[in-house]
């Protein structure tokens, strides 16, 4: 039986790096170097540019944006609230031109009540001056009778609407 050669470890010239002599700068190589596998079985060191993309692993995710957002858009909130103040301004002009419509009608009944309390005599003249008729007057030193009439009005409601009214 043969013994099995021992370790030595392998040596691959693109990998192996001089060290730097004294005062000497290096230069990085133009593309990072990863290690490849190859088709008959074993690693080889190969530049990053020269694998396929699918071959790589995927790069790494950007982090996310992870400040809370607002519930509504706040586009569509000044919409809203725009159409809801136009619909409140139109309720509101609509109060005011239904009190001003209001104000016609109570200033024709206010117009019509002071030509009547124009037209009206005072209460101290109520003769002919005053532009009504001569009032009767009483005669002076008889007797004076009071007289009352009292009116009893009598109103019964039956089923079926019938009504009876008896004075």
């Amino acid at each position: 039986m043969t013994m099995p050669t021992p370790y030595r470890p392998s040596e691959y010239p693109m990998a192996a790096q001089q060290p730097p002599v004294e005062g000497q700068i290096v230069p990085a190589p133009e593309s990072p170097m990863v290690w490849a596998a190859q088709p008959g079985g074993g690693w080889v060191v190969t530049p990053r540019s020269a694998i396929p993309a699918h071959l790589l692993p995927p790069e790494p995710t950007p982090p996310r944006d992870l400040t809370p957002t607002p519930l509504i858009d706040p586009r569509a909130q000044v919409l809203a609230a725009g159409g809801v103040g136009v619909g409140v301004a139109g309720w509101g002009l609509g109060q005011v031109l239904t009190a001003m419509a209001g104000m016609g009608a109570a200033a024709v009944g206010a117009l019509a009540l002071l030509i009547l309390a124009v037209r009206m005599p005072a209460p101290g003249r109520r003769g002919v001056d005053a532009g009504g008729q001569q009032q009767p007057q009483a005669p002076t030193g008889g007797d004076v009778y009071n007289i009352t009439n009292h009116t009893t009005v009598t109103n019964t409601n039956r089923w079926g609407g019938r009504s009876t009214t008896n004075l």
